[in-house]
């Protein structure tokens, strides 16, 4: 068994040989002292933590909440423009903080232009208005050298009508020899160039008719003239 130096040698070579354990005795001092002094420290605040509940986190300056669907704690629901995919850009006026509101399609007015058709390239079609007065040539009798002829004037209006009826014939007929109106008043006979022309001497009454007869002289067997017309509409 080992004697201890302090016995042996006295408190001087006794001390000596603790010298060198002199530093790492300080260290340990020392760190049991930050030990305590900590646990001491700790003490406190975790059982006011404890009392007080959890720490509440201080928001980030200019961090937006998290987009989700649910409500927050408090009642205001998340906003539903920020629910966007994480892949889809910001928009550059809402970072920035722009009051200007963007204009919705639903908003902007709608101009409707005119339609324009193009022209009808067909005519408009004419309404064709029956004559008020007609005539129809007809032959009475025919002999060897002459024929007796007629046309009959007709008024299909409602009131009485002047009329002129005009003949002309082809060659072979010859001279006028007579004419006149059946039971009416005589027409006024005329010539112009190779056309006879007879002119009503008192209205045709309404919805009625007169006949004009005439009789002409011919060569051959030809009765028929070339031209009728009763006040400018041509005979039946």
């Amino acid at each position: 068994m080992k004697r201890s130096t302090f016995r042996e040698g006295g408190f001087r070579q006794g001390f000596g040989d603790l010298l060198p354990w002199t530093p790492t005795a300080v260290g340990v001092g020392a760190l049991l002292c930050m030990v305590t002094v900590t646990g001491f420290r700790l003490l406190p605040e975790e059982q006011s933590g404890a009392a007080a509940g959890p720490e509440a986190i201080p928001p980030v300056p200019g961090a937006a909440p998290p987009s989700s669907g649910v409500p927050s704690a408090t009642g205001t629901p998340a906003d539903p423009s920020a629910g966007s995919s994480a892949g889809t850009p910001a928009d550059p006026s809402a970072a920035s903080g722009s009051a200007t509101a963007r204009p919705s399609w639903s908003s902007l007015p709608v101009v409707l232009s005119p339609t324009t058709r193009a022209p009808s390239s067909r005519p408009p079609a004419s309404r064709t208005t029956a004559p008020s007065v007609t005539g129809r040539y007809s032959v009475v009798g025919s002999y060897d050298a002459e024929f007796i002829g007629e046309v009959r004037v007709g008024n299909s209006t409602g009131s009485p009508v002047d009329w002129v009826v005009v003949l002309r014939f082809p060659g072979n007929v010859g001279d006028l020899r007579t004419s006149w109106v059946e039971s009416a008043p005589q027409a006024t006979l005329s010539r112009s160039g190779e056309s006879f022309v007879w002119r009503s001497g008192v209205p045709v009454d309404g919805s009625s008719s007169v006949v004009l007869r005439f009789q002409f002289a011919r060569t051959g067997t030809g009765d028929r003239p070339s031209s009728c017309t009763v006040n400018g509409t041509p005979c039946a």
